[in-house]
């Protein structure tokens, strides 16, 4: 019988984790900011200067956190609309 797949991942730390396992203190969180209507993105590093607005064409944003070790490829297909790829860094070594 053959082995799945699953079975052979291994658990990820990640740095967010690490460093508050550390020091106790965690990293800002990354926030993707997307407009569904006319797919104006940005990306802040800090929820404090989130957009709710797009200043584009003055529709809501929708935001989508990530960690400090993720990160997300935007491609914008005029046919499908915007295909997102989220991956994640390679750790610090």
């Amino acid at each position: 019988m053959e082995e799945s797949p699953e079975n052979r991942v291994e658990p990820y730390e990640s740095l967010d984790s690490k460093q508050e396992r550390i020091s106790g203190e965690t990293f800002p969180k990354v926030v993707l900011e997307l407009c569904e209507s006319c797919y104006w993105c940005a990306t802040c590093i800090n929820e404090k200067g989130v957009i709710k607005i797009c200043p584009v064409c003055g529709k809501k944003t929708s935001k989508v956190l990530m960690s400090i070790d993720e990160m997300c490829l935007v491609e914008i297909d005029y046919k499908r609309g915007v295909v997102l790829h989220f991956d994640r860094k390679l750790p610090l070594r």
